[in-house]
């Protein structure tokens, strides 16, 4: 996945907190889609246009993990929500 490219909301979503899992609805699919506490970070995070690298080092400050092994998981993370047409490029 390309470093250096931003990443963004796309679509309509509501969404809310609920235990230890995130919940969002897309509005316009009428799916729904639950993240744990981390892929929950990495949405908070892309509310603003960020690369993948910027929303690693922001976790990388909040929880005990690698530089780079963070980089991965949130790649992960965002190549499924854009999969899911949940993100695009910004």
């Amino acid at each position: 996945m390309n470093t250096t490219a931003k990443w963004r909301y796309s679509g309509s979503f509501v969404g809310a907190k609920i235990e230890d899992s995130f919940v969002i609805l897309d509005v316009d699919s009428a799916y729904y889609y639950a993240f744990n506490v981390s892929a929950s970070d990495i949405w908070d995070l892309l509310a603003t246009p960020r690369t993948c690298r910027d929303v690693a080092d922001l976790l990388v400050q909040k929880y005990e993990v690698a530089p780079e092994e963070c980089l991965r998981s949130v790649e992960g993370v965002v190549a499924e929500l854009s999969a899911k047409g949940l993100v695009s490029p910004a």
